[in-house]
C-alpha cells in the first residue's frame, strides 16, 4: 500500500468547521476504515509564506483541512477521494502520493 495526502479546500473562516457536517465526514472515514493513517485536522485559515505579511489567505480555494490515506496506486487514491464529502460543501480535494519520509 501507499500512502497519499489528501489537501482539502473549501471557503475558509472562523466559523468554517460549524459548515462541515461531522457525521458526513465520520461515515465516510469510518467507511475506508484501516486505510485512514490520519484523519488530519480542519483549519481555521492559512497563510502562504510569501504572503505573510498580507495575513491569512481568504479565497474559495483555501486549506481547510488534510488526511493521509492508504491506497494500492493513486487510482484508487483518486477513487476514494471521488467519494470525499468536501464536495457536498462546494470544496475539493487535492491528492499527492507521499514518498519516502526525509531523514
Amino acid at each position: 500500500m501507499e500512502r497519499f495526502l489528501f489537501v482539502y479546500h473549501g471557503t475558509p473562516g472562523p466559523d468554517a468547521a460549524t459548515r462541515h457536517d461531522r457525521s458526513r465526514w465520520s461515515a465516510w472515514f469510518d467507511g475506508l476504515g484501516s486505510r485512514v493513517v490520519d484523519r488530519g485536522s480542519l483549519t481555521h485559515s492559512a497563510v502562504e509564506v510569501p504572503r505573510r505579511l498580507l495575513g491569512p489567505k481568504e479565497s474559495a480555494s483555501s486549506l481547510c483541512g488534510y488526511s493521509i490515506v492508504e491506497a494500492t496506486d493513486f487510482n484508487e487514491a483518486v477513487a476514494i477521494g471521488e467519494r470525499c464529502p468536501i464536495f457536498d460543501e462546494d470544496g475539493s480535494v487535492e491528492i499527492a502520493r507521499l514518498t519516502i519520509p526525509l531523514t
